[in-house]
């Protein structure tokens, strides 16, 4: 019955977002169109303005890189505050002996221990790269409660460890994935740098199989610099191809109200219609 309920809201949402996107693009129009922006692209060829996408040979990307992102004071101060009250993932909690038990009571293995117990530690001394290196072992463990629980390390930290987060997004466990996704869902409203969150969406994009994923990431991307937008979209398009460039190209049409059609109408488009953030 849930399951049931949960198709028919997503179709609703679905029908609202369309209602709403064809709303948006044909009341800014005459008749519903829009100049083919071949005037933006001669300018470009001709020298007249400068490129915006990297596809135009711009200098510069307006998509940051994600390995960038450095912990805040604010955010680390809000963790202490966290550990002070003890409100800190239950999961890496141990029974109080140090040792981490399965459901019935069973110790996990030894090297299991000290994963968990690493996860453990790294939110207790606020150490972001240490919760970092245990992503790659988790990964590959078949201890589904050691998964959950470096995803619960990595999702302490936020837009810190989004990076070793995302590929838990696509955890073969649906709990694990979930949980990864949540966190970080949650991490990505940490930055205000359109560029960054830019980046981290398009690093999720090109990581990612599951189309629902595909579609709540990618629907970042509005709202955002449409510049860092587009850029991200024409990369992941350009790129990856598959699910994550169907989802892209919606998106695009969602931002732009014009179909996808290649690089160079997206850069007709952003010469005709994008307000430079210093042009303001």
């Amino acid at each position: 019955m849930k399951k049931s309920i949960k198709i028919v809201a997503a179709v609703a949402a679905v029908g609202v977002a369309a209602a709403v996107t064809a709303l948006v693009c044909t009341g800014g129009r005459e008749g519903g169109e829009r100049d083919g922006g071949e005037d933006a692209a001669n300018a470009v060829a001709k020298g007249g303005k400068r490129p915006y996408l990297t596809q135009s040979n711009a200098a510069k990307s307006a998509v940051k890189r994600p390995q960038d992102i450095k912990p805040s004071a604010e955010k680390k101060e809000e963790r202490a505050k966290k550990r002070k009250g003890g409100n800190m993932p239950g999961r890496l909690a141990s029974g109080g002996d140090g040792v981490f038990r399965d459901s019935e009571g069973n110790p996990y293995p030894a090297e299991d221990q000290k994963t968990m117990t690493a996860a453990a530690e790294a939110i207790e001394t606020d150490n972001v790269e240490s919760a970092r290196s245990l992503a790659r072992k988790a990964l590959s463990s078949g201890n589904k409660e050691l998964r959950a629980a470096v995803v619960d390390a990595l999702g302490w930290f936020g837009a810190s460890a989004m990076a070793e987060l995302t590929p838990f997004m696509s955890d073969p466990d649906e709990e694990v994935a979930e949980s990864a996704a949540s966190n970080w869902m949650d991490a990505l409203q940490e930055i205000d740098d359109d560029g960054m969150k830019a980046g981290v969406v398009e690093m999720a994009l090109k990581a990612l199989a599951n189309r629902d994923q595909l579609e709540d990431v990618a629907n970042e991307l509005i709202g955002i610099d449409e510049l860092a937008a587009i850029q991200v979209i024409a990369n992941v398009i350009g790129e990856v191809g598959g699910a994550a460039a169907e989802v892209a190209k919606e998106v695009y049409e969602s931002i732009t109200c014009d179909e996808w059609t290649g690089p160079e109408a997206a850069e007709a488009w952003l010469q005709e219609n994008y307000e430079p953030p210093d042009a303001e």
